[in-house]
C-alpha cells in the first residue's frame, strides 16, 4: 500500500518526539560540534597568520611669509589628494623597497606552509653580484653537509649543486655571493625541520608581490592626516615598509618643493641679469648724450610733454609686456606641455592684469600633468586612465589657449590706442630742439629699465623671504607599530565561529530530524497515533543478537522478559475476550515482527494448556516453516485448494499442545485463496480441533485480501515494530475503523527497548528476520 509508506511533517510541538530525538541523535550534535571545532583547530594551525603594522603622518606647512608679506607660496596645496596617490603608487613603493635592500629574501618551507624569514634566519645571504638576470625567483636551497652549506638550483633546465664554506665569499658562473652563519646548531636544527633556500628578487615582481598589502587612507581630510598600513606574514617586515614608505615621502616631497622654489629663483636670477644690461646700456647712453650735447636741464623745456610721454609709455610697455607674456606662455602650449617650463612662466606673470585668471588654469594644467607622470610610473600610455588624463589635459590646453588669445586681443587694441595717443606728442615734441627730444628719449628708456629692474628684484626678494619662511613640517603623529599578535586569523573568532555554526548545523539537523520522525519508539507514542476503538495489548522486548529468522524462543527461556510480557498479554486477551477461538496476526508492512509474535505468542499458550495451533496464511513471503526449521513442501495452500487432508498438513512441534499449518508452495492467486469458502471450512474444522487458532496474516498495509481475515477473527493484532514502523501507519488503522472493516481491534508494539531482568531478552530485526540475545554457546549450555 503506497499510503503506508507516505512521508509526514511534524509541525506541533511533541515532547515524546523531542525526548526520543534528544535521546538517539544526542551524540550527533557532539559529533557535528567536535567536528567543527576540529576543522577550526585545523584551518588555524594550517593557516599563515597575517601581521599589521599601521602608523599615521600629518602633513604640515608654515608659511611665514604669507603672514609677514600676504602673498601666498607657490608649493602650498589645499588639499591632500595628490600626496595620497603618491604614497600609493608604485613609484614611490619602490624607492621605499631600496630603502631595505630586500635584493635577496630567505624561506623555509615545511611540509604545508613556506614562511618568508625577514630578518629572522638563522642565515643571511649577502650578494655582490648577479650574473645572470634569468636566475631571478628561482629557488636556491641551501643544505648542511658536514661543516658546509651545500648550494642547490635548477638553471636552464640543469640542476646545480656546490659545497661551499660558512662566512666566506663564492663565486659561481651565475651569481657571487657570502653566506653568514652565526649559529651554526641553530641552522642544522633549521635544517632538519624545513627546507631552507633563498632567491635573488626581481624588482618588479616583489613589488608586484608586496605593493597589494599597502593601504593608504585619509584619516582627517582638514588635520591633513594620513593613515599607513601594512599586512603581511612577518611581522617585522610589515613594520619596515611602512616606516619606509613614509620616511620616503617626506624625502621626496622636500627634493621636490625645493627644486620648484630654486628653479623659480633661478629665472628671476636670469631675468634680472639681462635686465641689468638694458640698464647699463641706456645710462651709458645718456652719459655720452648729455656729454656730447652739453644739455644740462633739458626737463623744464618740455616738462609736460614729458609727463604724459612717460605716463602713456608706461602704460604702453607694460601692455608690450604683458603681450610679450601672453607669446611665451602661447609657445609653451603650442609644444608639448612641459610641467618644469609652466612653472618659469608662473613667476612672469606676477602683476599682470591676467595673473590670476591663468595661474588658476595653469596650476589646473600642471596637477593634470603631474597626475599623468604618476600614472605612467605605474601603466602604459594605452592605458584607459591615462588616456583619460591626456584628454583632460588637451582641454585644458585648449580653454588657456583660448583665454590667451582673448586676453591679446583686448591688449593689443589698448596698446593701439596708447600708440596713437604718444604719436601725437610725439608730433608735439618734434617742435622742441633735437636735443632736448633725443634727452628725453634716453632719459625715458634708462628710467623704463630701471624701474623693470626694480620691480624684478622686489619680486625677487618677495619670493626669497616667502620661501625662506615656507617650511615642510610634515611629521609622524603615531609611529610604525609591531603587533606581536596576528590581526588574522582571529583564533577567539575563528572557534566561537566555528563552533557556532556547528550549534547551528547540530540544531538544524535535530530540527530535521524533528520535522521529519516518522517513527513509533514507545507504548505512549503509539496510544497517541492510535484512534480510540484500538485496544493496546502490551509491548515485547527488543533482542540484539540475530537469529536468520523468526523464533520460537519463549520455550527455550521461560523466564525471560519475552515471555513475561507474552503472559501479559496473554493475560489481557483473556479480558479482551475469554472465548477466543481464532487469533489473527498483521501488520502494515513486512518486517514489523508479526510472524515472530504469532510464533511465541503461540508458544505461550500452548505453555499455559491451550491446544494451539498456527497458520502461515502470508502465501506470498511465508516464514513460518523457517522459524520452526521444516521444509514448506505443503501447506495451506495445498489444503485450500483440496490437494490433501487437514491431518495431512498438520505438523507437530517442539512444544507439547502446540501444532503448526505452513504456507505451501506459494500460488498465483493468493488472494482468491484467503478470500475462498475452502479457506472457511478449513479455518472452521481446526476451530473444531484446537482451543487457539493463531492465523500469521498478510501485511494489510501492503495488501487488502488479509483485512477480512482480521474482520472474522476473534481477536484481530496489530503489530507495530518500535524504532521501524512510520507513525503514519497508524492511519491504515483508523482508515480500517472508518471503513467499518473492523469493529474491534488489539495493537502490540514490538522491539520495545526497556531494561531487561538478569534472566531477559530483547530482539531486533529487519524486515521478518531477529536477532536473539543469547549466543550459540549459551544455547547449547
Amino acid at each position: 500500500m503506497s499510503r503506508a509508506n507516505s512521508f509526514i511533517i511534524n509541525t506541533d510541538y511533541n515532547p515524546l518526539i523531542v525526548g526520543t530525538i534528544l535521546r538517539r541523535f544526542w551524540w550527533w550534535a557532539l559529533l557535528i560540534i567536535g567536528v567543527l571545532g576540529i576543522a577550526a583547530f585545523l584551518y588555524l594551525r594550517y593557516t599563515k597568520p597575517i601581521y599589521e603594522s599601521s602608523m599615521v603622518i600629518q602633513l604640515e606647512e608654515k608659511d611665514q611669509g604669507k603672514e609677514l608679506l600676504e602673498i601666498e607660496n607657490i608649493n602650498t596645496k589645499d588639499n591632500i589628494s595628490s600626496e595620497l596617490e603618491l604614497l600609493r603608487s608604485q613609484f614611490l613603493f619602490d624607492m621605499a623597497l631600496d630603502k631595505l635592500n630586500m635584493n635577496v629574501s630567505v624561506f623555509s618551507k615545511g611540509n604545508i606552509l613556506t614562511e618568508e624569514k625577514y630578518h629572522q634566519s638563522s642565515f643571511n645571504v649577502i650578494p655582490y653580484s648577479l650574473k645572470d638576470s634569468s636566475l631571478c625567483d628561482v629557488p636556491i636551497y641551501v643544505e648542511v653537509k658536514g661543516g658546509k652549506l651545500q648550494i642547490s638550483y635548477t638553471h636552464n633546465g640543469k640542476e646545480k649543486k656546490s659545497l661551499h664554506a660558512v662566512n666566506k665569499r663564492f663565486s659561481t658562473p651565475e651569481f657571487e655571493i657570502l653566506i653568514q652563519v652565526e649559529d651554526w646548531e641553530r641552522i642544522k636544527k633549521d635544517d632538519e625541520q624545513n627546507d631552507l633556500y633563498f632567491i635573488f628578487n626581481n624588482k618588479s615582481s616583489i613589488v608586484a608581490r608586496l605593493i597589494p598589502n599597502l593601504e593608504i587612507e585619509a584619516v582627517d581630510v582638514d588635520a591633513k592626516s594620513i593613515s599607513i598600513k601594512y599586512r603581511g606574514y612577518n611581522p617585522e617586515l610589515c613594520h619596515d615598509i611602512s616606516n619606509a614608505v613614509a620616511e620616503t615621502f617626506f624625502e621626496y616631497d622636500e627634493v621636490m618643493k625645493r627644486r620648484s622654489s630654486d628653479n623659480i629663483l633661478l629665472f628671476i636670477d636670469k631675468q634680472l641679469d639681462s635686465i641689468m644690461e638694458e640698464v647699463e646700456l641706456s645710462e651709458n647712453n645718456l652719459t655720452e648724450f648729455q656729454r656730447d650735447s652739453k644739455l644740462s636741464d633739458p626737463e623744464g623745456a618740455g616738462e609736460k610733454i614729458n609727463e604724459n610721454l612717460d605716463k602713456y609709455q608706461d602704460q604702453l610697455f607694460e601692455l608690450e609686456e604683458e603681450i610679450a607674456t601672453l607669446r611665451l606662455i602661447a609657445n609653451k602650449l603650442n609644444n608639448d606641455p612641459n610641467r618644469l617650463e609652466l612653472y618659469k612662466v608662473i613667476p612672469e606673470m606676477l602683476g599682470k592684469s591676467y595673473e590670476e585668471a591663468l595661474t588658476r588654469q595653469i596650476n589646473d594644467l600642471n596637477e593634470l600633468l603631474e597626475k599623468k607622470e604618476m600614472l605612467l610610473s605605474d601603466v602604459s600610455e594605452n592605458h584607459s586612465e591615462v588616456r583619460s588624463v591626456t584628454t583632460r589635459i588637451q582641454s585644458k590646453i585648449q580653454s588657456i589657449r583660448r583665454s590667451v588669445d582673448v586676453i591679446n586681443e583686448r591688449l593689443t587694441t589698448k596698446a593701439r590706442a596708447l600708440r596713437t595717443k604718444l604719436g601725437i606728442y610725439d608730433s608735439e615734441f618734434i617742435q622742441l630742439p633735437e636735443r632736448k627730444m633725443e634727452y628725453n628719449r634716453l632719459k625715458s628708456l634708462q628710467e623704463l629699465n630701471e624701474k623693470y629692474y626694480q620691480l624684478l628684484t622686489d619680486k625677487k626678494v618677495l619670493y626669497s623671504i616667502s620661501n625662506a619662511g615656507y617650511t615642510s613640517e610634515n611629521r609622524i603623529l603615531n609611529p610604525p607599530t609591531i603587533s606581536s599578535e596576528p590581526v588574522s586569523p582571529n583564533r577567539k573568532l575563528i572557534y566561537s565561529g566555528f563552533i557556532f555554526v556547528g550549534f547551528i548545523i547540530a540544531f538544524t539537523v535535530l530540527l530535521f530530524k524533528y520535522v521529519t520522525y516518522n517513527e513509533v519508539n514507545t507504548d505512549e507514542d503509539l496510544k497517541q497515533l492510535l484512534p480510540e476503538k484500538a485496544s493496546f495489548l502490551g509491548n515485547i522486548p527488543l533482542i540484539r543478537n540475530a537469529e536468520e529468522f523468526s523464533q520460537l524462543m519463549v520455550i527455550e527461556s521461560p523466564k525471560s522478559s519475552l515471555a513475561e510480557s507474552l503472559r501479559n498479554i496473554r493475560t489481557n486477551l483473556s479480558f479482551v475476550n475469554p472465548n477466543a477461538k481464532t487469533i489473527a496476526i498483521s501488520s502494515s508492512i513486512s518486517g514489523e515482527g508479526k510472524t515472530f509474535v504469532a510464533l511465541n505468542l503461540a508458544g505461550i499458550l500452548a505453555l499455559s494448556g491451550k491446544k494451539t495451533v498456527i497458520i502461515d496464511l502470508d502465501l506470498r513471503k511465508p516464514k513460518i516453516h523457517l522459524g520452526l526449521n521444516v521444509p514448506n513442501t505443503q501447506g495451506i495452500s495445498n489444503l485450500i485448494i483440496g490437494q490433501c487432508t487437514v491431518e495431512e498438513t498438520i505438523r507437530k512441534s517442539s512444544v507439547e499442545g502446540l501444532d503448526f499449518i505452513t504456507a505451501g508452495p506459494i500460488p498465483p492467486n493468493p488472494s482468491e485463496l484467503i478470500l475462498s469458502g475452502a479457506f472457511k471450512e478449513v479455518l472452521e474444522e481446526l476451530k473444531s480441533m484446537y482451543d487457539i487458532v493463531i492465523i500469521d496474516n498478510p501485511p494489510v498495509g501492503l495488501v487488502t485480501d488479509g483485512v477480512q481475515i482480521l474482520a472474522n477473527a476473534d481477536v484481530p493484532i496489530y503489530v507495530f515494530k518500535s524504532g521501524y514502523s512510520k507513525r503514519i501507519f497508524a492511519n491504515r488503522v483508523k482508515e480500517l475503523f472508518d471503513m467499518n472493516q473492523l469493529n474491534h481491534l488489539n495493537v502490540i508494539l514490538n522491539g520495545t527497548n526497556f531494561r531487561r531482568s538478569s534472566y531477559g531478552y530483547g530482539y531486533g530485526y529487519g524486515y521478518g528476520y531477529y536477532e536473539e540475545k543469547k549466543s550459540r554457546k549459551s544455547k547449547k549450555k
